[in-house]
């Protein structure tokens, strides 16, 4: 059995759909319900493609990320990670598509809520992690359960900058599964509601971004991302390049001119 190949999806399905709604927000959401959204190479270039679409959508300025059916996202596809490991075949080979998605959600992109529904364990709570903001449902459950089945998890090299160390290190030695309740306690969410008001509040949380200027709110992001990655004395010398769209766009005279008149800007993404 050795170098056997991983496993794809047989089913015919669209493994990630993808609205534009008139309020500029785009909801991409994960499309492979019968594995609880699991990560396997067909779901993550479907992701892939969908962030790129929303990256180049001019319409679309926040996006939100949710699952279908009962988990936002199970984590790796451990059936493809025994298939490809299985008689010392190249296991690192059977999580190469892992790569790509995540180099996707940290380069330059506009603003991104993850609507954690139901289960957002390994790979799920690191793509979670990924996004610019997290609204969880009140039965969502995280974790980082490679432990527990003899699995690396590498995929959670910054999740210490936003939980602090020892909090990183619990959910990694433990492999328990916690509530929704207790990640936002240790600052992982922005929000924990009621299950049937995840979309509801994810979608008010996006208007908020919204109503302000797109380029200025990717533009934000991009800094804060640099500074999680950069000394302080990097910064000046960074921030001309980050904000070069900004500094040059019609929006920034836009929203200056609206200023001085006391009126509601009008963006146009420019």
């Amino acid at each position: 059995m050795s170098g056997t190949r991983p496993q794809v999806d047989t089913m015919e399905e669209e493994l990630l759909t993808y609205e534009l709604r008139a309020d500029h927000v785009a909801i991409l959401t994960m499309n492979r319900p019968h594995k609880m959204n699991a990560l396997n190479a067909g779901l993550c270039g479907a992701i892939v493609e969908g962030l790129r679409r929303f990256q180049a959508d001019p319409d679309a300025w926040v996006g939100i990320l949710t699952g279908a059916g009962k988990a936002f996202c199970a984590g790796g596809d451990l059936e493809n990670m025994r298939l490809g490991s299985a008689d010392g075949g190249d296991w690192v080979g059977a999580i190469d598509h892992l790569k790509p998605l995540f180099d996707a959600l940290e380069g330059e992109r506009k603003p991104l809520i993850a609507a954690v529904n139901g289960f957002c364990m390994g790979g799920g709570l690191a793509l979670a992690h990924a996004c610019s903001l997290i609204v969880a449902a009140e039965s969502a459950r995280f974790g980082m359960p490679e432990a527990a089945v003899g699995v690396p998890n590498f995929s959670y090299f910054d999740l210490w900058k936003t939980v602090g160390y020892r909090r990183a290190l619990e959910l990694s030695l433990t492999a328990d599964p916690y509530p929704a309740s207790h990640m936002l306690n240790i600052g992982f969410l922005n929000q924990v509601v009621p299950d049937a008001q995840l979309m509801p509040a994810a979608l008010a949380l996006a208007a908020r971004v919204a109503k302000n200027a797109p380029l200025a709110t990717t533009g934000a992001e991009q800094g804060m991302k640099f500074t999680l990655h950069n000394p302080r004395e990097a910064w000046a010398a960074a921030a001309p390049d980050i904000w070069k769209k900004v500094l040059a766009s019609d929006d920034l005279r836009e929203g200056l001119a609206a200023f001085a008149e006391r009126r509601k800007p009008g963006w146009r993404n420019t």
